[in-house]
């Protein structure tokens, strides 16, 4: 299936477009998110958003009402670049009247208890932030909502193309809590801003087979990943095993000493024609030498390192995200 932008259901007032600014009182929820918001852009009340044309509760397709986008002018002598921000607003709870998630308390997660944030490294030429990101946005929170799975500070998500269907090596995304906005308290309970940032196959890999903090700590220390903010820039054409041999290094060491904490098992299955006749006589197993058939088997050292990895494995078992494949993107 070809990949191709999802804008039939989405309005964005960027120039030259319609436009759509915050007017009205919002509802509580939707109002205290955009406090949050404010305390970090007193500077842009009326940011730039796209917006669900036909809203998810009327039967629209597009389960987030708003996706705000903020120009960040970042902070160059802390290695962060100057990008536009991303806030989703719609998997949490923005109405508290049960009309797309049930009604909980305030000292409970507030509808799934999370919404999305994206950091996108701002180019010289940029005069308006482009809106790709907002349908991937889109994509992730079908994803929740269609699945119930809830995305944490440390999950991956394999997308196996460029965020942006570029050429770019930008081609998967790693989750941590956005280090602005973090958590706020909602009257309909709280939300966590939980950040994309987009990362190379051999970034992801190496949180697949260690784990998904251990590497966000690592890109936040090497010249060129983003900073500690971890502004994702789709021009970016190195890993940062490439920028910093030393890392890796350090995520083999991670890996020797805590093992990943991926809840999963990779097993070698076979399958042989039993002779029923020789199993009820014994010579199937009985007899070493018998050709009836050659049976597969593991040395006992195999055995016991296999043993030892699992054990590793179950330090830590969160659950963790499936994998989401990038034909969404064509379903919204």
């Amino acid at each position: 299936m070809e990949d191709k932008p999802a804008t039939s259901s989405i309005r964005t007032n960027l120039p030259q477009t319609a436009a759509s600014v915050i007017s009205a009182a919002p509802p509580a929820g939707l109002e205290s998110l955009y406090n949050a918001c404010r305390r970090h852009y007193p500077d842009q009340p009326n940011p730039l958003q796209v917006t669900a044309l036909l809203k998810y509760w009327l039967g629209g397709p597009d389960p987030l009402d708003y996706i705000s986008m903020y120009a960040n002018a970042g902070d160059s002598e802390d290695g962060i670049p100057a990008h536009w921000h991303y806030i989703t607003f719609g998997l949490s709870d923005l109405h508290g009247d049960g009309r797309v998630h049930q009604v909980t308390g305030s000292d409970s997660p507030s509808g799934f208890g999370f919404e999305l944030t994206f950091r996108l490294k701002r180019e010289p030429e940029d005069t308006a932030p482009p809106t790709w990101p907002a349908a991937l946005m889109h994509a992730l929170a079908k994803y929740v909502f269609q699945s119930e799975n809830i995305l944490y500070s440390g999950d991956h998500v394999s997308w196996h193309s460029s965020l942006d269907n570029s050429e770019s090596r930008i081609q998967h995304m790693l989750m941590f809590t956005d280090p602005q906005l973090g958590t706020v308290q909602t009257p309909y309970g709280s939300v966590t801003f939980i950040q994309i940032v987009g990362v190379c196959s051999e970034e992801l890999q190496a949180a697949q087979h260690w784990n998904g903090p251990g590497v966000i700590d690592l890109m936040k220390t090497v010249q060129g990943a983003g900073g500690h903010w971890l502004v994702t820039d789709m021009r970016r054409g190195e890993t940062i095993f490439e920028l910093d041999p030393q890392m890796q290094d350090a995520v083999d060491h991670g890996i020797e000493m805590e093992g990943s904490n991926l809840s999963g098992v990779s097993a070698r299955c076979a399958w042989v024609e039993i002779d029923l006749a020789a199993l009820d006589d014994g010579r199937l197993f009985g007899d070493s030498k018998s050709d009836t058939c050659s049976v597969p088997h593991i040395t006992d050292e195999e055995s016991n390192e296999i043993k030892a990895v699992l054990m590793k494995g179950l330090l830590n078992t969160k659950p963790v995200l499936p994998p989401i494949a990038n034909k969404h993107i064509n379903d919204m």
